[in-house]
């Protein structure tokens, strides 16, 4: 017979916080709408990172798989990327980067901000994000 089981809603810390990047995935884009999209949305990547000082808590972000800047503002995956690694990327670089397994494992801040929702639930929402060294990006 199977088993019910609960399971606790957790809400990660907010405030400044180290983590590190557990794994890079890509999922479907339960907002796509093939109507008002190109066909490069349908998938997106979800990034797992894990507080450092807190293992097992974990923060999900999605992005698109473009490491692009859009009028001077960087996409949230050329934002991430370069924070994991610390520097900012040539267009080069940008071009012949590939495979996201290097970044796993690599240290960033992102820093946490909570928002009560409609719903009366609180959410916790990345707006930040920092190199291990503390440069912003």
């Amino acid at each position: 017979m199977p088993k019910l089981i609960f399971k606790k809603r957790v809400v990660p810390d907010a405030g400044k916080i180290m983590t590190h990047l557990v794994s890079v995935g890509e999922v479907e884009n339960q907002f796509y709408n093939p109507k008002e999209q190109s066909e490069d949305k349908k998938t997106q990547l979800e990034w797992i990172f894990e507080y450092t000082d807190k293992p097992g808590m974990q923060i999900r972000l999605w992005s698109t798989k473009s490491l692009s800047t859009y009028k001077g503002k960087k996409s949230k995956a050329l934002t991430i990327t370069e924070s994991l690694l610390d520097k900012e990327l040539t267009d080069e670089e940008k071009e012949s980067f590939g495979d996201t397994d290097q970044l796993v494992g690599r240290k960033c801040y992102l820093t946490v901000k909570h928002e009560k929702k409609d719903d009366g639930q609180i959410y916790a929402k990345v707006v930040d994000f920092e190199s291990e060294s503390g440069i912003p990006f």
